[in-house]
């Protein structure tokens, strides 16, 4: 499940054990739909965006979205909208006219060329929240959104389940082959997350540290494409795709080392699950990765940079004394208040309070 997903289930989760009503709206997935939430509103707004093709065919479903949820408005009196991603800004934005309904919009990061289309929908908006001070900063500067309407509030991470050591350790051994080092990756597989360049690196890396093991956890849209890259390039038992997994936290547990290679992030859930676990964590210095990551728990690396990534991946796995110390760091800065999602979803709540009294 991707980290706006997490962040929506775990956000509405608190705000119902706190006695506030939620009702999702958009487009019904396996996460969230009629079956799995009575109330649920289902809006088209996945084809308000590039879903919905041509131009015609998304002003469609842009105006049959907003008309439905216009008329729901109507009937279901509510003290604030909050959305998450600009298609369904938009929506909520001709929905609410006349109606003296606040709105919010969480921006959770974006390619670069985008930034300025998504502040041109969020500047409609009441109130811009994003995880990041970097992406803030972008939405300020590139994407024109007045600094009166940002605000920063960070995204809490569960803590983790409970492993045993031996599941730790047989997964470990599954994981490790007949290598000496494991490497894990969480993410979707699309080009925001740059796995292939995660290839390349460990392309580079069979030649130079052949007992590396790289592992990646997770499904998506570029997964059969990545497969066959992979092994275009014979990668074979140096890199490991095992697909979806109910056990992330078991895996960055069996880990060495937690590598992501994104081309643009706001503030990575897998990042702070890595700190959970004692995991140094190895990632690309989009926006937030670099509020998360410094050299006392890892290290960032520039954007693609493939021989800058090999050589962080390295010099941290060659000295056990130097990754002891990172895991260690890392594990304590996982208990930082900007981590707690009692502490983050009460921010929620104090800036929905501010937004709906004005």
């Amino acid at each position: 499940m991707g980290g706006i997903t997490r962040h929506i289930l775990g956000l509405s989760d608190w705000l119902r054990a706190h006695g506030h009503d939620v009702t999702l709206a958009g487009t019904a997935d396996v996460w969230a739909g009629p079956e799995t939430e009575p109330a649920f509103l289902d809006l088209p707004t996945r084809f308000v965006a590039g879903d919905g093709g041509g131009i015609a065919n998304r002003l469609r479903h842009t105006a049959a979205a907003a008309w439905h949820l216009r008329r729901w408005l109507s009937a279901n009196r509510v003290d604030l909208i909050h959305c998450h991603e600009s298609a369904p800004a938009l929506v909520a934005n001709i929905a609410r006219m006349g109606q003296g309904i606040p709105l919010a919009i969480t921006y959770h990061g974006s390619e670069p060329e985008r930034i300025a289309a998504f502040g041109r929908i969020a500047a409609k908006c009441d109130l811009v929240i994003t995880p990041s001070h970097r992406s803030a900063e972008d939405l300020a500067t590139i994407g024109n959104v007045p600094r009166e309407k940002l605000k920063v509030i960070g995204l809490g991470v569960s803590p983790p389940p409970d492993d045993s050591a031996a599941d730790i350790a047989r997964l470990r051994a599954q994981l490790l082959g007949n290598g000496d080092r494991v490497v894990v990756t969480l993410a979707r597989l699309l080009h925001q997350k740059g796995i292939d360049i995660l290839i390349d690196c460990v392309a580079q890396m069979k030649q130079t540290h052949p007992g590396y093991r790289f592992v990646v956890a997770g499904d998506g849209p570029d997964e059969a494409k990545l497969r066959a890259m992979a092994q275009d390039r014979g990668l074979g038992e140096h890199l490991n795709f095992i697909g979806r997994t109910d056990q992330p936290i078991r895996h960055l547990r069996a880990a060495d080392l937690f590598l992501l290679t994104s081309r643009w992030e706001a503030l990575p859930f897998t990042i702070a699950e890595a700190f959970q676990t004692g995991t140094p964590a190895v990632a690309t210095a989009c926006s937030g990765v670099v509020e998360l990551i410094d050299d006392t728990v890892g290290a960032v690396v520039p954007i693609g940079d493939v021989v800058a990534i090999c050589a962080a991946v390295a010099e941290i796995l060659s000295n056990d004394d130097r990754r002891l110390h990172l895991a260690a760091n890392a594990l304590e800065r996982s208990r930082e208040d900007r981590f707690d999602p009692d502490w983050v979803h009460r921010q929620f709540e104090k800036t929905y309070y501010e937004l709906a009294g004005r």
